[in-house]
């Protein structure tokens, strides 16, 4: 499996661009589609489809995203006019020529669905310990893709959520960030099989990010 290592300059360009999902991105690199996990490790989306993970691979697409293995692969600087090309819930980041399952109806929460008066929860899975799409703050930077309080009750352990989110990375995804804002998703939505993986449960995604608020309460559920 050809496994590359994100450059610092295209780590710093990816994390200001929306994700494709949960820790992951589909993105146009010379004239091809390239999948990143967590703005770390990147392949040809191809080669995703076509080969299976080594048990050597593990140790690149989980852990520590600075261990000494990873920092040792060979770097992938891409191109400048970098983009996009696929998004499980926008459709304004889909390439008609990927033949990739997406939400046909996601829906944008008006105050009836989220009210602004109170904070929520949100939550991600990531095999990395450390999830580049949340700052030091616990801020979600823009474009970045979560999960509801209420699914992550469906979410019991990390490979569980690989196959809830249909995430392309197949390591555990065993490392949660969580997020207490007023800040409402753009899109909520369904994920649809992807990657062999089923799908099922839900996704949001925060288009101009999402702000934490340490030691506020969230409203769950009343009954």
């Amino acid at each position: 499996m050809p496994i590359l290592r994100i450059g610092r300059e295209t780590e710093s360009r990816l994390l200001d661009l929306a994700e494709s999902g949960i820790g992951y991105q589909i993105v146009l690199h010379e004239e091809q589609p390239w999948i990143v996990f967590n703005a770390t490790i990147t392949l040809p989306l191809n080669e995703l489809n076509e080969v299976r993970f080594s048990e050597e691979d593990y140790a690149l697409i989980s852990g520590n995203p600075e261990s000494e293995s990873i920092m040792a692969l060979a770097v992938d600087n891409f191109d400048t006019n970098i983009s996009v090309i696929f998004s499980t819930l926008d459709a304004e980041l889909r390439h008609p020529s990927l033949k990739l399952n997406v939400c046909q109806t996601p829906l944008a929460p008006n105050n009836y669905f989220i009210s602004p008066n109170w904070a929520h929860a949100y939550y991600r899975f990531c095999p990395y310990s450390i999830d580049k799409r949340v700052d030091r703050a616990g801020n979600f930077r823009p474009g970045t893709y979560g999960t509801t309080y209420a699914d992550l009750h469906f979410v019991p352990s990390g490979f569980a959520a690989v196959g809830r989110y249909a995430l392309p990375n197949p390591a555990s995804a065993a490392f949660i960030s969580s997020i207490v804002t007023f800040d409402r998703p753009n899109l909520v939505g369904t994920a649809t099989p992807n990657f062999g993986q089923a799908g099922g449960g839900v996704e949001v995604l925060f288009n101009a990010g999402a702000t934490n608020q340490p030691g506020t309460s969230f409203m769950i559920t009343i009954g």
